[in-house]
């Protein structure tokens, strides 16, 4: 009945997926609009230059950002929670394609240098946003576009190799320092949304079940009660509860005590679970010493032989019951109805204790129907 909370790290790959599939999304529909302006840019600003070297330098950016956008980077049931291959592959395409493009900026702009690094700008921007919950793949991009700048400020712009090297070492060191402070932050709110989510699933557990037999407690049996019996009266499908009571129990608390009372309620709320397994079934604790068994779709026939099978199965256990006047072990009076009808939940309910009462006022350890 409980709903299993997940654990922080499966939940903190589930968010961290979540948020690189719509930051890979967002890069490539970022990508393709930029692929648009630097086209329109060079082919205005730069009439003489040849168009088809701008158009073929520009394909494996404009390919690789319209898979991004038609591409499901979701995670599907056939992929571990922990598998972040496509994330990688995608990405590792998504920088070299970039590189490109800054290489036809070299060819192409006419303030080459000045294009570049404003080029470059951004995508470290983006990049930045788009991947701070994964430090491998943000070194990807930091790495591959910080040796390019290198290697295009030695080569082409003629400056000497310290300097660049110097200040893509003091860019690497403030971008991986940025994103352990920012992750940390999202830690803290995935682990926050966790905690909050248990604690939840706590209180509803609190809500629905007997602190003691971790059964379900009367209201969440009502509830359930009258969803299955509105499913019958759609379907037509047979119904069926099974009230019983611990026969004199009151005794066994006296001549025992209280603790020993206990350990029979929940000895026997072990027996239900064992013996009421399909999904829909539900078994609860109704009130002191009573317990009560919903059976859908089942006839009356078919929740007699459940009660028999509890009967036997209580007596194989063989807890003992120093002061009861129907055996020297402890034993149940049960009351079995099916549902016809037109019945209310009252009227179900109140016809099974009638049926519960007759055992006990008759010869206890028995079943009546």
């Amino acid at each position: 009945m409980q709903t299993k909370t997940p654990t922080f790290e499966f939940q903190l790959h589930i968010e961290t997926q979540q948020y690189l599939a719509k930051s890979c999304r967002w890069l490539s529909v970022l990508s393709f609009i930029l692929t648009i302006v630097i086209f329109v840019s060079i082919v205005i600003n730069n009439p003489d230059k040849d168009i088809v070297f701008t158009s073929l330098s520009l394909i494996p950016i404009t390919l690789i950002s319209l898979f991004g956008l038609i591409h499901n980077f979701a995670l599907s049931e056939n992929l571990q929670v922990n598998n972040y291959k496509r994330f990688y592959a995608f990405i590792f395409a998504l920088v070299l394609c970039w590189v490109l493009v800054c290489n036809l900026f070299l060819f192409q702009a006419l303030s080459p240098q000045t294009a570049v690094e404003s080029l470059i700008h951004l995508i470290f921007i983006s990049f930045v946003v788009a991947l701070f919950p994964s430090r491998g793949l943000l070194i990807i991009p930091v790495l591959i576009i910080g040796a390019y700048v290198v290697i295009a400020r030695v080569f082409f712009f003629s400056f000497d190799l310290f300097i660049p090297v110097i200040n893509m070492l003091s860019f690497f060191t403030v971008i991986i320092s940025g994103q352990q402070v920012v992750e940390k932050w999202f830690r803290k709110a995935v682990f926050k949304d966790v905690e909050n989510q248990r604690l939840v699933s706590e209180l509803n557990q609190l809500a629905l079940t007997d602190s003691l037999t971790k059964l379900s407690n009367r209201r969440h049996f009502d509830s359930m009660l009258n969803k299955e019996i509105q499913h019958s009266e759609r379907t037509g499908l047979p119904l069926s509860i099974i009230l019983m009571d611990i026969d004199y129990f009151k005794k066994l608390n006296d001549y025992l005590g209280h603790q020993r009372g206990d350990e029979c309620l929940v000895e026997l709320a072990k027996l239900l679970t064992k013996q009421i397994k399909r999904p829909r079934d539900v078994c609860a604790r109704y009130g002191g010493e009573e317990f009560i068994v919903l059976l859908p779709e089942t006839d009356l026939s078919g929740a007699i032989d459940v009660a028999n099978n509890i009967k036997i199965q209580l007596s194989q256990m063989a807890f003992k019951h120093p002061d009861s006047l129907a055996s020297e072990f402890v034993t149940l009076s049960q009351g079995v109805v099916q549902w016809h009808s037109g019945m209310t939940l009252e009227r179900l309910v109140k016809h099974a204790d009638d049926k519960l009462y007759e055992v006990k006022d008759s010869s206890r350890n028995n079943i009546a129907h």
